[in-house]
């Protein structure tokens, strides 16, 4: 993973300045990051910007999770390949190869970045709602390869909402699944807080079946999230 590190470096600090001076971004919680060693990274998804502003914070390289067909998307394809993206289905199925790639994340101590809403919560289209049902595979993720969860989350303080550049009969020509071809808005941010909170330690679900334990992981985790989102966490 040290070439799609140094990738992902150069492209962070290049596109940094420019998401700097589009959005005034907070952060906070930030003593919370886990500075060294594997961690799976996770936060509600409610804007194509979300990787852009969770990155510009995050002080280390994060290997991103990303829906399969976002992979068709010229420029943005060629991006998350040299950066070291990961691609997974929608309906959770990964191949061999990406869970290659998420063993060597690991392996190297690095960062595994995932959304649990997927695209559900910007398929739903309501920017004032809650999130979303979690998709569990990232619980699984965690309790396979025995990494600690740090649950953080993006709060809008001022956005605003525009089409979506691409028309849908060109979506649907780029092979994006019909729900995600429908949607009609996405936020665009103005002015955001990002909020880390504590890491979830693994250990506490490693007894009892895979099943419930991934439920409870991905169950504690949503709860954290929905805390941090309510505001439940101290500013300095």
């Amino acid at each position: 993973m040290e070439k799609e590190a140094k990738a992902y470096l150069r492209i962070k600090n290049f596109v940094a300045p420019f998401i700097g001076l589009a959005v005034d971004i907070s952060a906070y919680g930030t003593e919370n990051i886990i500075t060294n060693g594997k961690v799976i990274l996770t936060c509600n998804h409610r804007s194509d910007m979300d990787p852009f502003i969770l990155s510009y914070t995050f002080p280390r390289f994060i290997s991103w999770i990303a829906a399969e067909y976002t992979f068709r998307i010229p420029i943005f394809r060629d991006l998350a390949k040299i950066a070291g993206g990961i691609p997974m289905s929608i309906d959770g199925n990964i191949s061999i190869g990406s869970i290659k790639m998420i063993q060597q994340v690991f392996k190297k101590g690095e960062t595994l970045g995932i959304f649990p809403e997927g695209h559900d919560y910007m398929v739903k289209n309501d920017f004032k709602s809650g999130m979303v049902d979690f998709h569990s595979g990232f619980a699984a993720f965690s309790i396979r390869n025995k990494v600690d969860i740090l649950p953080s989350v993006i709060i809008p303080v001022e956005e605003s909402y525009s089409d979506i550049p691409i028309p849908p009969i060109v979506r649907s020509f780029m092979g994006m699944p019909k729900e995600v071809c429908e949607i009609k808005k996405r936020a665009i941010y103005k002015k955001v807080k990002v909020i880390y909170g504590e890491k979830v330690d693994h250990r506490e679900f490693l007894s009892g079946t895979l099943e419930e334990n991934m439920k409870q992981l991905s169950d504690v985790v949503r709860t954290r999230m929905i805390a941090l989102q309510e505001g439940q966490y101290a500013e300095a």
